[in-house]
């Protein structure tokens, strides 16, 4: 039987770890899609212009900055799976505003959709999750 003393509790671990983990995730990210962009240039001959994919990521950024920024608990503990009205709906709307950028980096809206989930993704796993002070609960 294991002793109980020598056990470690896993939230400082986890609390510790957090920061090291979202910024790995980002560059495994930019490296993915650097890679997936590479694949598809390779098999359908098509070259993707890394500038209009960079410009549809930054614009994906921003409109998932602005949707956690404008929800009251951050969303931090939200799922948004990639189908959600939501990220449908900030795809469309880059789809209308960035269609030359879309056609240059040959997505389509799931394409994007997915992109936008990432980002949403990535600001999301930097939140941290607070609990109500004890003092405002008792209010």
């Amino acid at each position: 039987m294991s002793d109980p003393t020598a056990l470690i509790a896993a939230a400082p671990l986890v609390d510790a770890l957090a920061p090291i983990v979202v910024q790995v995730a980002s560059a495994v990210i930019a490296i993915a899609i650097t890679w997936a962009a590479a694949r598809f240039s390779k098999a359908t001959g098509i070259q993707i212009q890394a500038g209009a994919l960079n410009r549809i990521t930054a614009a994906a950024q921003s409109e998932a900055g602005a949707l956690i920024a404008t929800a009251g608990d951050n969303l931090a503990t939200k799922s948004i799976p990639v189908w959600s009205p939501t990220v449908a709906g900030i795809a469309d709307k880059l789809a209308a505003n960035l269609p030359a950028e879309m056609k240059a980096a040959g997505l389509t809206p799931d394409h994007v959709a997915t992109i936008v989930a990432g980002e949403i993704g990535k600001l999301q796993a930097s939140m941290t999750t607070v609990a109500a002070p004890a003092a405002a609960l008792a209010k």
